[in-house]
């Protein structure tokens, strides 16, 4: 009494309060800054080290450690510069070069041959051209006869050595040759050519044969001219053979770039890096702080301009507001039944803080093998994509910025992110979930790859530093894999995957269900299809129908006899019971069914599949019975019904309504197609107008829809059968 009278003394506002801290928009409220408060502490206990105000040549009276491993890059560059200059210049004997110089020889030559044989036979038909004019002349008049005979003269080779016909003899030699050399060519003595051939080919194998480099071409061109000029022919075939030996001697030791480059390189990265380890002095007291000093104090970031780094709190400030707020906004927006859900929204925060705290960890090891698509994996499998997605860019923003504004590891964790949503989302198996990781390794490698390929252009060095990469998204697969169920536990979550392990027939209950109450197991599986089927139709989960559906009926393992679909070849136990004790039996295989879900661990949404399958339908043949054998009128109805709850999601009523019309339509003889339709919308009628339909939130349009998919698998079920004569059979 006294409690009652101080409660109803309580003013109303302190009772709105009340109401008020207990709300979801207050706790959310209060998440939301526990969570800023604790993402600024994180970043600013990286972000921000002991900075210093100094410059090159600076005495200091106390040494500076590194606070992590640094490298002195002025230090190590020198070494690996004068690595790379004190590699010699790599050269490779090129025997097709060898090959070429012969061949180009005795192509000159038969070229040579060929320009010889073209004036010879031009020559040819010049002379007899003459002829045939000549024949022409004598059939003219003697006054003709004798002009002409003043003109005529004997031909001469030269005559058809004309400006043009040497032009076109030019164009098909494959060296340039002067108008001089081409007569040369045309006019020499055979003999005098062979020897220059021969002559050529033998200088020309004995000076590659020592292998020329560029640098010794000049010499060994000095030398071939000096073999030339030699020999014992005319002027004119000496100078051909220098032009023509000169235009093909090459280089037959060529400059190997790639094979040098990779030398100097090789012997550049076998200088180990000069590395300050974490704790080492850099600057020692006393001491000027020399250049390559202050640039690994840069690099360490401990150099500031203002005394009073109030800039960098407020920037840090500002962009974890910044981005919690846009996370904020984009849930109210379009994920309202999250942030109702102050179970949720601490689950988000939760994992929001173990990638970051696995980010501060991982980077001391590599900053490109922190798993950033791990926070939006998990999201994607516990809530959804939408949620996910948004946390994804938050979670590559702020780790981005942890890591001293890194814009690839950002790049990385947006695109990787985005990867591992679209496949977990379709992840119905925890297998799926590691071909997930693997998709996002390859693609953290190629988007490393290319930021680090635009960055340096080096491509060995690039493909190396994002091998990296793989390890995020294994990293992200494993923690996946290894963290789901306890997330699913703690926060009583039932995602896709663990709903398809339930509904393997080898779970403990449905395997006892096979066994123990077959009869039940097969309704089950029935019930199951329609449900399934109903459920996608309206848009609602048919996976979790189909879960639902299959353990709905766990609960008659207790007395699998004392159900009907079990009793094959026994009598019916209840023809010895009374219609209350029968009842009794019958209502308490929901509660039965529960227990036993709860001893096997099967999850709470599961469970209510159990215990509303029936809401508080009246378990009409034993009332009819008990009214049958009693006719007083204490038998209530009321006493026979089951004791609930009704259905509260959409998947539950559905389940309930192939429940009621799978064992209907069973008992049909002679099912037809029509007969099957009304007697279906018939029980959905009856179950709306008893009232088992009020708390799931089906429309009228819903149940017509689910109607017409019962209808569609229980007429593939009841499909129709050849008709067979009736044989007796011995009794």
């Amino acid at each position: 009494m006294n409690q009652v009278a101080i409660k109803k003394d309580n003013p109303p506002s302190i009772r709105q309060f009340v109401t008020f801290i207990r709300s979801p928009k207050f706790l959310g409220a209060v998440l939301a800054i526990v969570n800023y408060v604790i993402i600024f502490i994180m970043l600013m206990a990286v972000i921000l080290p002991k900075q210093y105000t100094l410059k090159v040549g600076d005495i200091l009276q106390h040494p500076i450690s590194a606070t992590r491993d640094v490298e002195d890059t002025l230090t190590t560059e020198e070494l690996r510069q004068a690595a790379r200059e004190s590699v010699s210049n790599i050269y490779r004997f090129d025997e097709n070069i060898t090959e070429s110089v012969i061949v180009e020889i005795e192509q000159i030559f038969d070229q040579i041959q060929m320009a010889r044989q073209l004036a010879q036979n031009k020559y040819e038909d010049y002379k007899k051209e003459l002829q045939k004019k000549q024949e022409i002349q004598d059939s003219q008049d003697e006054q003709i006869i004798d002009q002409q005979q003043t003109e005529n003269h004997e031909p001469s080779p030269d005559d058809i050595l004309t400006d043009q016909f040497i032009g076109e003899i030019k164009e098909d030699f494959p060296i340039m040759l002067s108008n001089d050399e081409i007569l040369t060519c045309l006019n020499a003595d055979e003999d005098e050519l062979v020897q220059l051939k021969d002559q050529l080919l033998k200088t020309l194998n004995k000076l590659l044969d020592l292998h020329i480099k560029q640098d010794n071409l000049l010499e060994a061109r000095n030398t071939l001219r000096d073999e030339i000029m030699s020999l014992p022919v005319s002027n004119e075939v000496r100078l051909l053979g220098t032009t023509v030996g000169v235009s093909v001697l090459k280089p037959n030791m060529v400059f190997d770039q790639e094979a040098t480059e990779q030398e100097k390189e090789r012997a550049a990265q076998s200088v180990e890096p000069v590395i300050y380890k974490k704790g080492q002095y850099i600057v020692q007291a006393g001491q000027p702080i020399t250049q390559k000093q202050y640039k690994m104090l840069q690099e360490l970031g401990l150099l500031k301009e203002d005394k009073i780094d109030v800039t960098a709190y407020m920037s840090i400030g500002l962009m974890v507001l910044l981005v919690e707020l846009i996370v904020i906004l984009y849930l109210l927006a379009f994920e309202k039944r999250v942030v109702e859900n102050p179970s949720h929204l601490l689950m988000i925060s939760l994992i929001i803080w173990v990638v970051l705290g696995l980010a501060l960890a991982v980077s001391q090891l590599h900053q490109y093998l922190i798993p950033i698509a791990l926070g939006a994996m998990l999201l994607t499998v516990l809530i959804g994509p939408t949620t996910a997605g948004i946390i994804n860019i938050a979670l590559s923003i702020l780790i981005g910025i942890m890591l001293d504004n890194n814009l690839y590891i950002m790049i990385m964790g947006i695109t990787g992110g985005i990867v591992g949503i679209y496949l977990c989302n379709r992840a119905e198996q925890r297998n799926a979930l590691v071909w997930a990781g693997l998709a996002v390794s390859c693609v953290n490698l190629m988007s490393i790859f290319s930021l680090e390929m635009l960055s340096s252009g080096e491509w060995f060095s690039s493909l190396k530093i994002s091998t990296w990469g793989i390890g995020s998204g294994l990293l992200s697969g494993v923690f996946l894999i290894g963290t789901l169920p306890i997330w699913e536990n703690l926060f009583g979550i039932v995602t896709p995957i663990k709903l398809m392990e339930l509904a393997n027939p080898n779970h403990p209950v449905l395997k006892r269900l096979l066994m123990e109450a077959p009869g039940t197991y097969h309704h089950s599986i029935i019930v199951a299809n329609l449900a399934e089927n109903a459920a996608e139709a309206i848009g609602a989960d048919g996976l979790l129908a189909r879960v639902g559906a299959y353990y709905h009926d766990i609960g008659k393992l207790k007395r699998p006899l004392y159900f009907k679909e079990n009793q094959i070849a026994t009598g019916n136990p209840h023809d010895k019971l009374s219609p209350t004790l029968s009842t009794n039996i019958i209502i308490s295989h929901a509660k039965d069914g529960v227990e036993l879900a709860k001893r096997y661990k099967v999850p709470r949404v599961v469970q209510d599949f159990i215990s509303q399958h029936h809401g508080t339908t009246a378990v009409a043949y034993f009332y009819h019975k008990a009214k049958e054998n009693n006719n007083e009128n204490r038998i209530h109805i009321d006493d026979f019904r089951y004791p609930g709850p009704k259905p509260k999601k959409k998947e539950t009523a559905i389940v309930m309504l192939a429940d009621t019309v799978e064992a209907a339509v069973r008992s049909i003889s002679d099912p037809t197609p029509g007969k099957v339709e009304r007697l279906i919308r018939k029980l959905i009628k009856d179950k709306m107008d008893d009232g088992q339909l009020d708390d799931c939130h089906l429309t009228l349009k819903d149940l017509n829809t689910v109607a017409n998919a019962f209808s569609g698998v229980m007429t593939g079920v009841f499909h129709e059968r050849i008709e067979y004569p009736n044989i007796e059979e011995k009794k």
